[in-house]
């Protein structure tokens, strides 16, 4: 039985999107998804947007996060 686009992690996506590049419709589902996913992992803005002291915060969060 085959996942749905839905219980598909990213790299199974891609796969997806490379086996149904010449079908549209599949295409353009699988991507909007792998797009859609991307967009709710973005957390921070880019580091030329964020002056040094914030950048070094979110550093040691994270670094404290892992101990």
């Amino acid at each position: 039985m085959k996942k749905s686009l839905s219980q598909m992690n990213n790299k199974e996506l891609g796969q997806y999107l490379s086996e149904n590049r010449n079908d549209e419709d599949k295409f353009s589902q699988a991507l909007e998804l792998l797009i859609t996913r991307k967009k709710e992992n973005f957390k921070y803005p880019p580091p030329s947007e964020i002056d040094r002291e914030e950048i070094e915060e979110i550093f040691q969060a994270k670094l404290n996060q892992k101990q």
